[in-house]
């Protein structure tokens, strides 16, 4: 799912860079995706060992990992739709 999110952005990015555009800007999504898998990471490895903290970490850390996953995609989509704007910008202006 993140690595297809990941090709997704940079068949955007080409088409953006063909129109001029250097980069996307960031947003909060993203940034709280980012959050989310960067605490899913570690509680997922912890909940890989055996005992009571394992058995907490599990569900905590896949819980970080699919709202990480949704809020991923969901800043994926946010920069399409951005793109599209820009697009759309660029157009008219070249009429």
């Amino acid at each position: 799912m993140i690595v297809g999110r990941e090709v997704f952005l940079v068949i955007l990015l080409v088409f953006a860079r063909r129109d001029g555009l250097r980069e996307l800007p960031v947003n909060f999504v993203g940034k709280s995706a980012t959050f989310n898998l960067l605490y899913a990471f570690p509680c997922l490895l912890l909940a890989d060992g055996d005992g009571t903290l394992a058995r907490w970490a599990r569900p905590i850390g896949w819980g970080f990992a699919w709202w990480g996953i949704a809020l991923y995609w969901v800043a994926g989509l946010m920069y399409a739709l951005q793109l599209r704007r820009f697009h759309l910008a660029v157009a008219r202006s070249r009429r």
